[in-house]
């Protein structure tokens, strides 16, 4: 990415946030039970483009067409995917197969299902925090591109060259998920983006994007599996990209690389 690039993204990135709500705080934590921390960024509504042009290198069929989509609600997002802590901190338990690492509490929680993401989040609304759910796809894909149209969030990086600044990615990963925040953030500040697990999202898995649907998009009304996006520490670069969709039935944990990131919404 050449030097202008670089100021460019930044410059958006700081125009991005000095239009938001004043009485929205740029970054929340929330308190969960046995004193665990979740730290969350608002996003302010905004516009960007969805899914790959194809020329995108190692593109597939079911990110297209390009759309522009419009987020028309800000909201919270977490900094970073769901430590294994956190999901203990609310369900007493722990379904993580990496769970016997000395720092264990600070990787992602891994082995998570799409109905187990519902589970979590229903015990902790019952909580009376806020209110809690997954990102729809766009929802994710407008954050992980914060504010960038190209084929990661750190650039176009056709060789994968860059990846390892930003993400866990195999085969540099040790075979196994890391934790959370060691890579390098996008430009809004979120870490993890891109490899560790995969993060699940709200919407049913389509084959394509409806090119009329633009508006706070939520998918197709019913399907077989759901959305998660991001990659994961087992896969290679290009599973990484921004565009990039994936899908699992929802009762499937996944094994050792599916999780999620939490959204609250503004009340």
């Amino acid at each position: 990415m050449s030097n202008f690039s670089i100021l460019t993204t930044i410059t958006l990135s700081a125009l991005f946030f000095s239009y938001r709500s004043q009485a929205q705080e740029r970054s929340i934590t929330i308190e969960l039970p046995n004193g665990t921390d979740l730290e969350l960024l608002y996003i302010p509504s905004g516009s960007f483009l969805m899914g790959s042009s194809p020329e995108e290198l190692e593109r597939h069929g079911d990110e297209g067409s390009v759309r522009k989509v419009r987020i028309s609600q800000g909201f919270y997002l977490g900094k970073y995917e769901l430590t294994q802590a956190q999901w203990k901190s609310v369900m007493g338990d722990n379904p993580s197969v990496f769970r016997n690492f000395p720092d264990s509490d600070v990787h992602p929680a891994d082995n998570i299902s799409w109905n187990d993401t519902q589970r979590y989040i229903e015990k902790l609304n019952a909580l009376g925090l806020g209110t809690f759910r997954l990102p729809t796809e766009a929802e994710w894909e407008y954050t992980c591109r914060a504010g960038t149209e190209t084929r990661f969030y750190w650039g176009t990086d056709s060789a994968g060259w860059q990846t390892q600044k930003y993400a866990w990615v195999f085969p540099y990963s040790e075979g196994r998920s890391h934790p959370i925040g060691l890579k390098e953030p996008n430009a809004w500040g979120f870490y993890d983006m891109s490899g560790n697990v995969w993060e699940w999202c709200q919407d049913w898995r389509s084959s394509s994007y409806h090119s009329a649907d633009t508006l706070d998009p939520i998918g197709v009304s019913e399907g077989t599996k759901k959305v998660y996006r991001g990659g994961s520490w087992f896969n290679k670069p290009s599973t990484l990209r921004s565009a990039n969709r994936n899908g699992h039935e929802p009762d499937t944990g996944g094994g050792t690389n599916s999780g999620f990131r939490l959204l609250m919404e503004i009340e």
